[in-house]
């Protein structure tokens, strides 16, 4: 993994402070081109091909054309794609996978993203066509932001590459609004960014600029499969475990030490199980963190590594990490624009802490949203059975349910039964657990996705779990929580589960073998249970939570600091554009609600301290 940038004119020292600010993404090398139409710059981190060789920007010439790219993954099907382009005639002079991104382009154009099995950002300049092609891979794992005002146009893999520039920086309002109500935890979905005039590439787009028209095209180059069920269980879990072997065979493929997360949950427990096939597993370095209390998994974790023999390192992270974290902004350098999910702290010290042992590391990412496994999902089971059920009798059972939650699976069965009695603008609030209030920006964002979602895939729960796939939990959430973190610390974190062939698969299982009333991951289950301790094959979700929601509860340092942001907080967004989202956040900030409450505060908090950061950047527009 690297960092690029560049922009459409000629002017090298601009694009060398470019490179500058996000050097944190490549520690290995930095280089530049420019030519009377282009800038381009590229900092290296060195996975594959540790030599020269490898080096960037890269340049290759073909029967004449010549194309020079700077790139950003890992395409980790490039053997293979190299095999069959040197029978076309293709010579290489590196054992990169980018050289082979290059010889795919000249062979097969824009189309060449279609052939690729991996995660990238990058930007090829055609010479002969003066164009810069670029293109952001089918999950989002990679992040490109980009800048055009009719004349100028840049790009780069954060924000605050293209704050270098002097262009205006206006906060966006949609961008805020977005930040603090949708589902989940607080993050500004593509093609938003925290400014009116940056854009995030969505996934699965690319974009070809003119170099000499200046005319900038978008366009969409893949679609998750539309659901298209199969019966044959037998069949799926065959497909599912051969997909999970590849998938993890090709992501070792490295010249630099691999590792792997380890927290004794599903996901990442049956990846390990799957890399004893091709490692020994005394000799992997697995990582791990802990919480206090309830929140903590180190009993799972203790399980799963004792039956696999890694050597692991474990650590705890507590108040005084998180203060630490929080007080010294460093990590809103890396994350750059606002994000709430605070889990980005224990997955940033878990980054720093495996960085010592590997290059790279492989996670469980991916596994909820291909098999059906959040509280979402179940609950959108939940509602489709309700439905069956007459509205009458509905109302008859809720109001006789107790509101308590220690009722067990009486209160999920209340939960489910509140859910189809809601309008469809709660169930937008309520489908995600977490979204504060419903307002237009929400509406406007969220309706449309949702309903073509339903539309494609003809079945109500697997139009939630394609929701939070495509758009909810993803490239914008938790696959930005993972980039900022981890970059931070120049590692690069590989996720078998994101393999676009699970995809595939994901579309053809049943939803009942995904999720019912008061299971998840019905057939994932099935899928892994050789690779994976039997006491972990039936264990219910736990998410890669700490325990910030009972510190600012508690913590009275904590909360000073949370006064002060929000202060300046009120000081930042325009209150006249904002003042519904303020009135609301009022009322959240005093309430009995807990989880409300302080999960707020931690959004606040977060944006004003990345807002500060970013402001270090702003010119005087």
């Amino acid at each position: 993994m690297c960092g690029i940038n560049g922009f459409n004119w000629d002017e090298k020292e601009l694009v060398e402070s470019m490179n500058d600010v996000i050097k944190h993404r490549g520690p290995d090398g930095n280089g530049t081109y420019t030519s009377n139409l282009v800038s381009l710059g590229h900092v290296r981190l060195a996975i594959i091909d540790l030599t020269e060789k490898g080096k960037q920007p890269m340049e290759y010439e073909y029967n004449g054309r010549k194309i020079i790219i700077i790139h950003n993954g890992e395409i980790y099907n490039f053997l293979e794609l190299r095999k069959k382009l040197e029978e076309k005639g293709y010579k290489f002079k590196s054992n990169t996978d980018t050289e082979v991104i290059l010889a795919s382009y000249l062979e097969y154009g824009e189309n060449c993203v279609n052939k690729f099995n991996g995660m990238w950002a990058f930007c090829i300049y055609d010479v002969d066509k003066k164009i810069l092609f670029l293109s952001r891979d089918r999950f989002g794992k990679k992040p490109l932001y980009y800048y055009f005002d009719g004349n100028r146009f840049i790009f780069s893999s954060e924000i605050k590459g293209i704050l270098v520039h002097n262009i205006e920086k206006k906060l966006s309002n949609e961008a805020i609004n977005l930040y603090f109500v949708l589902p989940y935890s607080g993050f500004i979905p593509s093609p938003y960014s925290i400014y009116q005039n940056i854009k995030k590439l969505q996934p699965r787009k690319n974009i070809v600029f003119d170099l000499e028209k200046k005319e900038l095209k978008l366009n969409n180059y893949y679609d998750f499969p539309e659901y298209n069920p199969r019966d044959n269980k037998e069949e799926l879990i065959k497909i599912g475990r051969e997909i999970l072997d590849d998938a993890t065979r090709l992501r070792l493929i490295s010249d630099v030490p691999v590792g792997a997360f380890l927290s004794g949950g599903l996901d990442s427990s049956s990846v390990v199980g799957t890399m004893a096939k091709y490692v020994d597993l005394s000799k992997l370095h697995t990582f791990s963190i802990g919480f206090e209390g309830e929140y903590d998994e180190t009993n799972y974790m203790n399980r799963v590594v004792e039956h696999y023999g890694t050597n692991h390192h474990h650590k705890y992270f507590g108040i005084n990490d998180f203060f630490g974290l929080i007080e010294k902004d460093n990590i809103y350098h890396y994350y750059d624009e606002p994000f709430g999910d605070y889990s980005m702290f224990p997955t940033y010290e878990i980054s720093k802490f495996a960085k010592k042992y590997v290059g790279v590391s492989l996670s469980g990412d991916g596994g909820d949203e291909m098999f059906g496994g959040y509280n979402a999902h179940r609950r959108a089971a939940q509602l489709q059975f309700m439905g069956k059920i007459p509205k009458f009798m509905r109302n008859i059972i809720y109001n006789l349910i107790p509101d308590d939650k220690s009722f067990g699976s009486s209160w999920q069965l209340k939960k489910g039964l509140k859910l189809s009695l809601s309008p469809e603008r709660d169930y937008f609030k309520y489908l995600g657990e977490g979204a504060f209030y419903i307002n237009e920006d929400y509406l406007n964002w969220i309706g449309p996705r949702w309903r073509n979602g339903l539309l494609r895939n003809k079945n109500f729960i697997e139009g939630v779990i394609k929701m939070d796939a495509e758009y909810l939990t993803l490239a914008d959430h938790f696959l930005t929580k993972v980039d900022g973190a981890s970059m931070a610390h120049a590692l690069e974190i590989r996720s078998p589960y994101l393999d676009f062939r699970f995809a595939g698969l994901s579309s053809k299982i049943p939803v009942k073998w995904k999720v019912n009333f008061f299971k998840t991951k019905i057939l994932m289950r099935e899928i892994i249970k050789t690779r994976v301790p039997e006491k972990i094959v039936n264990r219910s979700k736990q998410g890669f939570t700490p325990p910030i929601i009972e510190w600012f509860e508690t913590n009275k340092d904590l909360n000073s600091l949370f006064e002060n942001c929000w202060k300046e907080f009120l000081s930042i967004v325009e209150i006249k554009e904002n003042n519904e989202l303020i009135k609301y956040l009022d009322k959240i900030l005093i309430s009995n609600n807990k989880v409300y409450k302080n999960t707020a505060k931690v959004k606040v908090v977060n944006f004003v301290r990345s807002v500060n950061f970013l402001n270090k950047y702003k010119s005087d527009n």
